[in-house]
């Protein structure tokens, strides 16, 4: 048989196959993104999904999804999921919606992006930022200077949030995280309080019984008598806190009770600004400086009814058995914290803790110690405080910590200029990526370390201050101790703070010009 001939026949060109990704879709979302409808998780999947849809050879393996987790650490256990399985090969492709949603710390983004994907042969895909590893035309300049921006976007947020919630604070505007018992925050605007129907008739009837003549202490049984949950067990019951936040106690107790029979929120007025930060530290403002708002919600009880009740407290107050006492509000249970209260027996007086009586006999032990002890022992102290202080001579000042913070500063300045140069020194090929995450981690260990004792000094340095100034106005106090026959309530009130009593008749003492509680037998 003839061959036949191949001339003119035209060989078929080879077909070529495209890769197929799969694609691990990473998706997050930070609290203040929240805000931002066009960053929820939804929207994100919805565009992730629909570029998938519109490109061939990229298949959907898995979702990552961090929610309320900041940008600025890539901490994050979702994240760290992804990149496990991308050393696993089971994805081959990260797609975000786009550049900040991977991360907004501009040199760790960048590490990723330029570095760690390409080293693993990982595609990544920023949707709407136009920007696609694959395609050598994307990328760039633009990248890191949307990484930049990024960053500079978290930081500024900060600010912005603070400025936001003094700004609500002066406009009368609610800013806590719950509103307070007998209210709820409104559904229409978070800042606007309106009265809990359930909660707010119980604030409403211990009002009533108070401007009906009786006590704290009345309104305290009746409480727990009749099953009524104290506020943070009524909003761990409703499902605004947890378990844990709503802590242990299933009781009311009297400081809560005095807390609510003063608050002028009551009366549809906002009181805020109690509190302010400083170098990280709460420190509580004094009242000529907070911000008073009148009006601004609707009130439980009249103010009528508010000023009688203050009225009948104070009155109390003037004609009780504290009138005599020398130790008012210092006197402590060392066991449950309660404090504790003042008893008449024949012919002294006393003090005895009444939590077993009030709540119940689990929650406390039998406390209680006559006052002329508490009189020896206390003078006894403040005695041998007295001799201590005049041989040693004055605390050492805040100004001995100034070197010290100078040089953290510097060398808090020099490892982050390090640390800002590691990555432009790893694109430029002088290490290693496995010598620039050892480095990495040891300059960001070491500023983590000099953050901390720089903040452990300030607060001592703040401390020490305090305490100096608290020394410098007790010393003529303290020098007249050493040769009085007896205490006043003046001198009690100028050096302790608070005296806890233990079951054995022990008792510590809490001096404000101390740090710490001095024991005493």
């Amino acid at each position: 048989m003839a061959r036949k001939s191949r001339r003119g026949v035209e060989a078929a060109a080879p077909q070529l196959v495209k890769p197929v990704y799969r694609v691990g879709a990473y998706v997050r979302l930070s609290a203040v993104d929240k805000k931002h409808k066009g960053d929820s998780l939804e929207n994100q999947q919805s565009i992730i999904n629909a570029f998938i849809e519109e490109h061939t050879g990229l298949e959907l393996t898995e979702t990552y999804i961090d929610n309320g987790l900041t940008g600025q650490t890539f901490d994050r256990p979702a994240f760290q999921r992804m990149l496990a399985d991308m050393e696993r090969g089971k994805i081959n492709c990260c797609v975000t919606k786009d550049l900040s949603r991977l991360g907004r710390h501009a040199i760790d983004t960048g590490y990723y992006i330029e570095k760690f994907f390409p080293s693993r042969n990982i595609r990544y895909v920023a949707v709407t930022d136009n920007y696609d590893s694959a395609d050598t035309k994307s990328g760039g300049v633009m990248v890191s200077l949307k990484n930049m921006v990024n960053e500079a976007y978290a930081l500024d947020i900060g600010r912005k949030i603070r400025a936001t919630k003094q700004m609500h604070i002066r406009n009368g505007g609610f800013v806590g995280r719950f509103a307070p018992y007998g209210y709820q925050k409104s559904a229409d605007n978070c800042h606007k309080l309106v009265p809990d129907e359930y909660a707010a008739g119980i604030v409403r009837r211990m009002f009533e019984m108070a401007t009906g003549g009786q006590g704290v202490t009345e309104i305290l049984a009746w409480l727990n008598g009749s099953g009524v949950l104290p506020p943070k067990r009524y909003f761990h019951s409703i499902g605004q806190v947890s378990e844990k936040e709503a802590g242990k106690h299933i009781h009311w107790n009297k400081g809560v009770i005095y807390a609510i029979l003063k608050n002028r929120v009551y009366v549809g007025d906002m009181v805020q600004g109690k509190n302010k930060n400083v170098n990280h530290v709460e420190v509580h403002l004094p009242q000529s400086e907070w911000v008073i708002t009148e009006n601004t919600h609707e009130g439980i009880v009249s103010r009528e009814m508010f000023n009688l009740v203050q009225d009948l407290f104070n009155g109390r107050a003037a004609k009780s058995r504290w009138d005599n006492n020398i130790f008012k509000q210092k006197i402590f249970c060392g066991h449950c914290g309660h404090a504790m209260r003042r008893v008449h027996y024949k012919k002294s007086f006393g003090f005895k803790c009444t939590t077993q009586a009030y709540y119940s006999k689990d929650d406390c032990t039998l406390v209680s110690i006559n006052e002329n002890i508490v009189r020896e022992i206390l003078l006894k102290s403040l005695r041998e405080q007295a001799t201590f202080y005049t041989s040693v001579g004055p605390v050492t000042s805040a100004p001995v910590f100034t070197a010290e913070l100078r040089d953290i500063q510097t060398e808090l300045e020099r490892n982050e200029r390090y640390l800002q140069g590691l990555y432009e020194g790893l694109i430029c090929g002088d290490f290693t990526e496995v010598e620039y995450k050892e480095m990495k981690q040891a300059y960001e260990s070491k500023i983590a370390s000099l953050t901390a004792r720089r903040h452990e000094l300030r607060e001592t340095a703040r401390l020490t201050a305090l305490e100096t100034a608290s020394r410098s106005k007790a010393a003529d106090r303290i020098d007249t101790i050493s040769c009085a026959e007896d205490l006043t309530a003046e001198v009690v009130d100028a050096l302790v703070d608070k005296i806890l009593v233990f079951e054995n008749k022990r008792i510590e003492v809490y001096y404000k010009f101390s740090m710490e509680g001095v024991a005493c037998e």
